[in-house]
């Protein structure tokens, strides 16, 4: 679908310019000085593509793609000394990162993470302390390597910080396998919490990645840009309800505790086949923040059909019962990941078009609220 590996120039004196090639993943066109980049730091491909396909994106060197500023450094300081370095593969559901590489030194594979430089070194702290307690927990979150030098979980370089982890083995979901699996995630995601709960860890969260509040809510609806899709009455009424029947009336007696903030179906792994699959690990905790249960579900577990929310409730509750008041604060949380997931679209992606179909799930979800209270309600 694209390169395979880091592909140095086999011909730095012939047409081709620089070290490195590429690949755009959409029109296949070799390129020699640059890609383009979403604001995740996710490939998009070349300048054309780009623009074609209408995603915000910005360019990168190839060398800042493959082997930026610090990297070999870093390496050194995690104490490999014999690395190859390449960009992880595309999935079903992802392209590489800007930030990521795969790393094979000695037999072992990592994978190495270079953080904005806007993510301060005290939440990479909160973040990789939520991880080694899970690990501790024989939960299948990814070891990170301590630096060589200073006996930190990170090292510091080229203006911000790198985090190594050792591989977990599995793969990704489609989004048709995420949707049938979204029961076994969810057991998983009752274990994750249930280690958590009591869990008070060092560091200190990301803030702009914390809790949404009925004041997170108000910001970001005023910020949105007009859609034919989002009627101001639409809004309005989820504003409303919001307001008094989740943050006013159900939010403070909830539950709270470190929560994974991203659980969605690319931070989860899989081993084997669609009908004996298991979650073989979980990834990204970046977002971990002190938060209520519901965070994560209303996020990526929750689904607006009855049905299939009732069987993720149920495998979920098999590990960590939910509360009644968690079940029944639990549709209005799903209102509250729905706006997350519009804001997230248009704010940062700027794609209208899912913008459009998220809106569409949006007024679906709001018509059968008491369906979803019925699924979610004790038996």
């Amino acid at each position: 679908m694209y390169h395979n590996a880091i592909q140095s120039n086999s011909d730095p004196d012939g047409e081709r310019e620089g070290d490195f090639t590429a690949t755009c993943p959409y029109c296949q066109r070799t390129l020699t000085q640059q890609v383009y980049v979403g604001p995740t730091g996710e490939l998009i491909g070349c300048e054309d593509c780009a623009t074609e396909r209408g995603l915000i994106g910005e360019p990168i060197s190839l060398e800042e793609w493959f082997e930026p500023e610090g990297l070999h450094e870093v390496l050194q300081q995690f104490g490999l000394n014999n690395s190859h370095i390449r960009k992880p593969d595309p999935t079903p559901t992802q392209q590489p990162r800007a930030h990521y590489w795969e790393i094979t030194d000695s037999g072992s594979r990592y994978f190495l993470k270079r953080f904005y430089s806007w993510y301060p070194a005290s939440a990479v702290t909160h973040m990789h302390s939520v991880m080694n307690h899970l690990v501790r927990q024989q939960i299948p979150a990814p070891q990170w390597v301590e630096d060589s030098r200073t006996g930190l979980s990170y090292v510091e370089a080229a203006g911000t910080c790198w985090g190594l982890y050792r591989a977990l083995e599995g793969h990704t979901a489609t989004t048709q396998e995420w949707m049938w699996g979204r029961p076994k995630a969810a057991e998983m995601l009752a274990t994750l919490h249930r280690a958590l709960e009591n869990f008070r860890p060092e560091g200190d969260e990301f803030a702009i990645w914390g809790a949404w509040t009925l004041d997170t809510v108000d910001r970001v609806l005023e910020n949105w840009q007009p859609h034919p899709d989002l009627s101001s009455d639409l809004l309005a009424h989820i504003r409303e309800r919001l307001a008094t029947r989740y943050f006013g009336e159900l939010y403070p007696a909830l539950p709270k505790f470190v929560v994974h903030g991203d659980y969605v179906a690319t931070n989860v792994l899989w081993r084997g086949d669609a009908i004996s699959s298991s979650v073989s690990g979980i990834l990204d905790f970046e977002k971990a923040h002190r938060d209520t249960a519901l965070f994560d579900f209303a996020w990526g577990l929750g689904d607006r059909r009855p049905p299939l929310l009732r069987a993720t409730i149920a495998t979920y509750s098999r590990v960590r019962p939910l509360s009644p008041i968690e079940r029944e604060a639990l549709p209005e949380a799903l209102l509250l990941g729905a706006l997350m997931s519009i804001d997230m679209q248009m704010t940062y992606f700027r794609n209208m078009e899912e913008v459009s179909r998220l809106a569409q799930e949006l007024m679906m979800l709001v018509r059968d609220m008491e369906s979803l209270r019925k699924a979610a309600a004790l038996k």
